[in-house]
Protein backbone atom coordinates (compact mmCIF):
# COMPACT_ATOMS: atom_id res chain seq x y z
CA UNK A 1 0.00 0.00 0.00
CA UNK A 2 1.15 3.72 -1.30
CA UNK A 3 1.50 6.52 1.13
CA UNK A 4 -1.33 8.31 -1.26
CA UNK A 5 -3.84 4.60 -0.63
CA UNK A 6 -3.36 4.82 2.97
CA UNK A 7 -3.81 8.56 3.38
CA UNK A 8 -7.12 8.18 1.19
CA UNK A 9 -8.17 5.07 3.43
CA UNK A 10 -7.44 7.29 6.20
CA UNK A 11 -9.42 9.83 5.00
CA UNK A 12 -12.40 8.00 4.54
CA UNK A 13 -11.90 6.36 7.85
CA UNK A 14 -12.24 9.86 9.88
CA UNK A 15 -15.09 11.23 7.30
CA UNK A 16 -17.21 8.15 8.07
CA UNK A 17 -16.64 8.11 11.92
CA UNK A 18 -17.44 12.13 12.42
CA UNK A 19 -20.29 11.28 10.41
CA UNK A 20 -21.61 8.78 12.97
CA UNK A 21 -20.33 9.92 15.47
CA UNK A 22 -22.48 12.86 14.61
CA UNK A 23 -25.65 11.35 13.70
CA UNK A 24 -24.95 9.16 17.34
CA UNK A 25 -24.53 12.67 18.95
CA UNK A 26 -27.73 13.92 17.53
CA UNK A 27 -29.90 10.61 18.24
CA UNK A 28 -28.17 10.96 22.14
CA UNK A 29 -29.90 15.00 21.87
CA UNK A 30 -33.04 13.78 20.95
CA UNK A 31 -33.32 11.17 23.83
CA UNK A 32 -32.23 13.62 26.33
CA UNK A 33 -34.40 16.13 25.33
CA UNK A 34 -37.39 13.79 25.16
CA UNK A 35 -36.69 12.92 28.61
CA UNK A 36 -36.46 16.68 29.95
CA UNK A 37 -39.29 17.31 28.39
CA UNK A 38 -40.79 14.05 30.16
CA UNK A 39 -39.56 14.96 33.27
CA UNK A 40 -40.84 18.88 33.34
CA UNK A 41 -44.29 17.42 31.62
CA UNK A 42 -45.34 14.71 34.68
CA UNK A 43 -46.76 16.11 37.62
CA UNK A 44 -47.18 13.71 40.73
CA UNK A 45 -46.59 10.35 38.87
CA UNK A 46 -45.32 7.92 41.38
CA UNK A 47 -45.19 4.79 39.81
CA UNK A 48 -43.93 5.75 36.36
CA UNK A 49 -43.26 8.42 34.42
CA UNK A 50 -44.11 6.69 31.43
CA UNK A 51 -48.08 6.52 33.09
CA UNK A 52 -48.60 9.92 32.41
CA UNK A 53 -46.48 11.58 29.56
CA UNK A 54 -48.27 12.48 26.83
CA UNK A 55 -46.61 13.75 23.27
CA UNK A 56 -43.42 13.88 24.75
CA UNK A 57 -43.43 9.52 24.56
CA UNK A 58 -43.39 9.47 21.62
CA UNK A 59 -40.27 11.78 20.93
CA UNK A 60 -38.41 9.10 23.10
CA UNK A 61 -40.07 6.36 21.33
CA UNK A 62 -39.63 7.62 17.80
CA UNK A 63 -37.34 10.40 17.73
CA UNK A 64 -33.97 9.03 18.07
CA UNK A 65 -34.31 6.09 15.80
CA UNK A 66 -35.54 8.35 13.60
CA UNK A 67 -32.45 10.17 13.57
CA UNK A 68 -30.39 7.18 13.54
CA UNK A 69 -32.58 5.29 10.08
CA UNK A 70 -31.70 9.02 8.01
CA UNK A 71 -28.47 8.52 9.26
CA UNK A 72 -28.16 4.99 8.22
CA UNK A 73 -29.83 5.55 5.11
CA UNK A 74 -27.33 9.01 4.57
CA UNK A 75 -24.48 6.79 5.01
CA UNK A 76 -25.27 4.01 2.45
CA UNK A 77 -26.02 6.85 -0.09
CA UNK A 78 -22.62 8.11 0.72
CA UNK A 79 -21.24 4.59 0.39
CA UNK A 80 -22.41 4.52 -3.72
CA UNK A 81 -21.53 7.87 -4.00
CA UNK A 82 -17.65 6.79 -3.08
CA UNK A 83 -18.11 3.37 -4.91
CA UNK A 84 -19.03 5.10 -7.95
CA UNK A 85 -15.94 7.68 -7.87
CA UNK A 86 -13.72 4.56 -6.99
CA UNK A 87 -12.93 5.40 -3.20
CA UNK A 88 -12.89 3.22 -0.05
CA UNK A 89 -16.98 2.80 -0.09
CA UNK A 90 -16.16 0.22 2.52
CA UNK A 91 -16.03 2.38 5.81
CA UNK A 92 -19.34 4.25 4.41
CA UNK A 93 -21.21 0.81 4.37
CA UNK A 94 -19.75 -0.32 8.01
CA UNK A 95 -21.16 3.21 9.11
CA UNK A 96 -24.53 2.31 7.85
CA UNK A 97 -24.75 -0.93 9.39
CA UNK A 98 -23.46 0.30 12.64
CA UNK A 99 -26.30 2.99 12.47
CA UNK A 100 -29.20 0.71 11.55
CA UNK A 101 -28.11 -1.71 14.13
CA UNK A 102 -28.29 0.67 16.76
CA UNK A 103 -31.82 1.67 15.63
CA UNK A 104 -33.21 -1.51 15.66
CA UNK A 105 -31.52 -1.64 19.66
CA UNK A 106 -32.93 1.39 20.49
CA UNK A 107 -36.39 0.71 18.77
CA UNK A 108 -36.85 -2.66 20.60
CA UNK A 109 -35.82 -1.25 23.98
CA UNK A 110 -37.99 1.68 23.74
CA UNK A 111 -40.96 0.12 22.19
CA UNK A 112 -42.70 -0.85 25.54
CA UNK A 113 -42.51 2.35 26.31
CA UNK A 114 -45.80 2.66 24.20
CA UNK A 115 -46.92 -0.11 26.03
CA UNK A 116 -46.79 1.59 29.83
CA UNK A 117 -50.29 3.25 30.08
Amino acid sequence: MTTDESRDTDRAFRSAATFTLSVLGAALLTMVVALVWMSTQSGDCTDSMMECAGDEKYLLVFGPPLVLILGGVTAFVRTYQVWRAGGRWFVWQGAGWMLFVLMLIYAAASSRALLDV
